[in-house]
């Protein structure tokens, strides 16, 4: 078995006290601890006026890009819970999934959509086919007004709705 790279970086995940994800963020930040906290941009009311916000996409995580010797200093801020574990260790995450987030993130995770032109439905396993989320495999949730339907994606055991055209799926 290959000894592990105690300077080598990899994606964790930490449980964070509730509605602090920014603020651990910021505060890793400025341990120079490079973290993620994917964020979606929603329209709040209140009784005097609307507003556009950005909330966490994933309640209660902060992802970060650490070595080893980093994996106190991360524990050691305020907020910081836990690491994410899997199977007892704590949980790795592929550079592949943070990348889907971010894109997921980037586009707005609501697309507009085109014509239906295949049938789908619920539990249907699909593929997208194109664009910048090509590859992503996932569910088919709900098909809406015979034009979108809702793609459930399973990423760092965390479940995503994504609305996409379903012009760009295929069969999984």
């Amino acid at each position: 078995m290959k000894e592990p790279n105690i300077s080598e970086k990899y994606w964790r995940a930490v449980y964070v006290n509730s509605r602090a994800e920014k603020k651990v963020a910021e505060a890793l930040r400025l341990k120079h601890i490079n973290s993620y906290v994917p964020l979606a941009k929603s329209m709040r009311q209140w009784s005097d006026r609307k507003k556009m916000v950005e909330l966490p996409l994933l309640n209660g995580y902060v992802f970060v890009h650490i070595n080893e010797k980093e994996k106190e200093d991360v524990l050691q801020t305020k907020g910081v819970v836990s690491y994410v574990r899997s199977d007892g260790r704590i949980a790795t995450i592929k550079q592949l999934e943070i990348d889907r987030l971010k894109q997921l993130v980037e586009l707005g995770y609501q697309l507009e959509a085109g014509p239906i032109n295949r049938d789908y439905k619920g539990g249907d396993k699909v593929k997208i086919n194109s664009g910048a989320l090509k590859g992503i495999e996932g569910y088919v949730i709900d098909a809406q007004d015979g034009k979108q339907i809702e793609v459930l994606l399973e990423s760092i055991g965390q479940c995503i709705r994504v609305r996409v055209p379903v012009a760009i799926l295929v069969n999984g």
